[in-house]
């Protein structure tokens, strides 16, 4: 279970990269227009995306850097290109990362609970947890590439098969 989770955030890194990537030729315009599909503009939804991450790392037990625990919010509008969402995703899967790398065997079936502002409370094992952030980031990039593609720049192929032959190669299919 513990290389199928690497596998799928590897995964989720170099597919979230991908669109980044393609996200570099849009005008500011095109980066901020509001969108039918997603938390509004691609700018939000990829916000969202990567703020879905640091919320779910901290229900993990993970740790944040210093320079992410401080922000008790994250608002779309302290990203205001790119450039700064990419940086906000290195940040946060860098931490990713760092919690992954301690990962055991015996910790994926602990109860991880997450309380949503609405009082929901959410009871989940690690595992189910983990993955949850990867299918999360998924829809999210999906509705980000079909944005991008109306734009005129579809960031190609973003299936795992596209990412397996080499999970290094990242190929453009």
């Amino acid at each position: 279970m513990i290389e199928a989770l690497h596998t799928v955030y590897e995964f989720n890194r170099l597919a979230t990269e991908r669109v980044l990537d393609t996200a570099e030729q849009l005008t500011q315009e095109q980066w901020l227009a509001p969108q039918t599909a997603g938390r509004g503009s691609i700018r939000d939804t990829l916000v969202h995306l990567v703020g879905g991450m640091r919320v779910w790392l901290t229900v993990w037990g993970g740790t944040l850097p210093p320079e992410e625990a401080a922000r008790e919010q994250v608002a779309p509008e302290d990203f205001p290109d790119v450039a700064a969402v990419r940086g906000f995703f290195r940040v946060i899967d860098g931490a990713v990362r760092a919690f992954m790398q301690d990962l055991d065997p015996t910790m994926l079936d602990e109860v991880r609970t997450r309380t949503l502002p609405s009082g929901i409370v959410w009871r989940f094992p690690l595992w189910q947890a983990m993955l949850h952030v990867t299918y999360h980031s998924m829809q999210h990039r999906s509705e980000v590439a079909a944005m991008l593609t109306a734009a005129g720049h579809s960031p190609g192929e973003l299936g795992l098969t596209a990412f397996l032959p080499g999970l290094n190669s990242n190929p453009r299919n």
